[in-house]
């Protein structure tokens, strides 16, 4: 029996652990440059440098050591982030992370949205995919550490004028990922969407559906209320809070995290979420700073574009439709 999400990765030895039940990361005391641009030797997955060290991923044997305590303590690697007790993130060293997510076969995989962006709008800056994984109840996907910082952190050390720039960049990555669309609404595999603020059912997840599909599922029971659904469906991340977007000092964009959520949605979506979603803002929040204001300016700036926004109609809807 697999033990807890928050307890995914243990430590059986010195500059060793183990992930899951099957894969274990070793820490080497020298760098691997050529064996991150070459093919891994037998029996390594991965390999990346991380400093003067460099860290592995290879099966686990037979024959590995039972993990040690969770109360080890590892300045190597380490958790950083609990999400309840469906997801969890580790570091690993000073240039990857870790993360472990509660899993089902209905569901997409973020490695196939990361990889199925970056190949159709290569232009958005992406975290790189070093390896992921399904093992049993949950996925572990190894991504390599986006340089910067998140613009929640950024925030207050920015002028007014960087703040907008990044506010338009931000806007115009949704409108380069809504050039793609599909004829339903759907993860980019043709998985169902994680999407609880759109979702009837209990485990949080709608979709497939139509446009026809789409139309009945969001008319307001009982009336002809429903926002505008047309033929196409638009790529969105659907997920672009403060803490997701990483910046650099001057104000770029080194890279957005998180496409868990990614995924075709009516167009009238991409600009009510920031509308009616407290987890876009700034968390934890900053002194001075109204904790909404990132995504009430992003509603804004999304609605400048062209965007419908239909927080009146979501309000109504939610209260029809409840979660079971």
């Amino acid at each position: 029996m697999m033990p807890p999400v928050n307890r995914s990765v243990l430590q059986p030895s010195p500059n060793r652990w183990r992930l899951g039940s099957r894969i274990e990361c070793e820490r080497i005391e020298r760098e691997c440059e050529q064996i991150e641009t070459q093919t891994p030797p037998a029996g390594v997955l991965a390999a990346w440098s991380d400093g003067e060290c460099s860290y592995i991923l290879r099966e686990m044997s037979a024959d590995s050591a039972a993990p040690e305590s969770q109360d080890h303590v590892s300045k190597e690697v380490y958790l950083v982030h609990e999400g309840g007790s469906s997801s969890a993130v580790w570091a690993i060293g000073k240039s990857a992370f870790c993360k472990v997510k509660s899993w089902h076969p209905s569901m997409g995989l973020e490695s196939e949205t990361i990889a199925f962006v970056r190949e159709h709008v290569p232009q958005v800056p992406l975290p790189e995919v070093i390896y992921s994984w399904i093992d049993e109840d949950r996925t572990f996907l190894i991504l390599k550490r986006v340089q910067g910082l998140t613009l929640r952190d950024a925030w207050l050390s920015f002028s007014f004028l960087q703040r907008d720039l990044v506010l338009r960049k931000v806007a115009s990555i949704c409108d380069l990922l809504a050039l793609k669309t599909s004829a339903k609404l759907q993860g980019v595999s043709g998985n169902p969407l994680p999407e609880r603020f759109l979702a009837v059912a209990k485990d949080g997840f709608l979709g497939p559906l139509t446009s026809t599909e789409s139309l009945k599922y969001f008319t307001i029971p009982g009336s002809n209320l429903c926002p505008e659904i047309g033929k196409a469906f638009y790529l969105y991340h659907a997920d672009l809070g403060p803490g997701n977007i990483m910046v650099s000092e001057d104000g770029s964009i080194t890279g957005i995290l998180d496409w868990e959520a990614a995924g075709f949605y009516p167009r009238f979506w991409i600009a009510t979420k920031p509308s009616i979603a407290p987890g876009l803002n700034f968390s934890p929040s900053i002194a001075g700073i109204e904790e909404f204001e990132w995504r009430k300016r992003l509603r804004m700036e999304l609605e400048n574009r062209g965007y419908p926004q239909a927080s009146g109609w979501y309000m109504e809807w939610r209260r029809a439709r409840p979660r079971k």
